[in-house]
């Protein structure tokens, strides 16, 4: 059965699914503020995933979990929602300037540090990688960059994004911060 069938199929049963996952997002936009345009190609990836469900169940675990990923920066959530346990978008960084397309895909766990130069997540091996250094933090994210630090002193925060020069992500790529389950 195609995709897009499905997805009929899906919205018919659950309804509600579609419209709180583009809730969701839009959510998520307004609370990541000038960062807001990362979540773009983000969304546009997750809606290509899709494509590869083959039947309605398929489906239905990919707006659930689209849903648990966004919840994170949600003002509230619906009560009812059966989320499952998937690392949760906390914040994502913009690029510092445009960058090329393309590059090796970086995804590393540990916790957030802040060394005076920059928020980094350092591994359990005690590997730093750079998220954002201090002369690229700006508006809304040099707040959120402190608070998330504050409230996540014990949890373990994965990142995404595309690797950069040494041990860092590359500025001129978005880089996404989740906490995991």
């Amino acid at each position: 059965m195609k995709a897009s069938l499905l997805l009929v199929l899906v919205l018919a049963a659950e309804p509600n699914l579609d419209e709180l996952v583009e809730r969701f997002y839009l959510g998520a936009k307004v609370a990541l503020a000038e960062n807001a345009s990362c979540l773009d190609s983000d969304q546009q990836a997750w809606r290509r995933t899709l494509k590869a469900c083959a039947d309605a169940a398929c489906l239905k675990r990919a707006y659930l979990g689209r849903l648990a990923v966004l919840q994170a920066l949600q003002e509230s959530v619906p009560a009812g929602l059966d989320l499952p346990a998937v690392p949760q978008l906390l914040w994502a960084i913009s690029p510092a300037s445009e960058g090329k397309s393309g590059g090796v895909a970086l995804q590393v766990e540990g916790r957030l540090a802040y060394d005076g130069g920059g928020y980094s997540l350092r591994a359990e091996g005690g590997k730093t990688w750079l998220l954002v250094d201090d002369f690229s933090l700006r508006g809304t994210t040099a707040e959120r960059m402190a608070q998330i630090r504050a409230a996540s002193r014990d949890a373990r925060l994965m990142a995404r994004g595309i690797a950069g020069e040494g041990a860092g992500f590359d500025p001129r790529h978005c880089v996404y911060l989740y906490v995991l389950p």
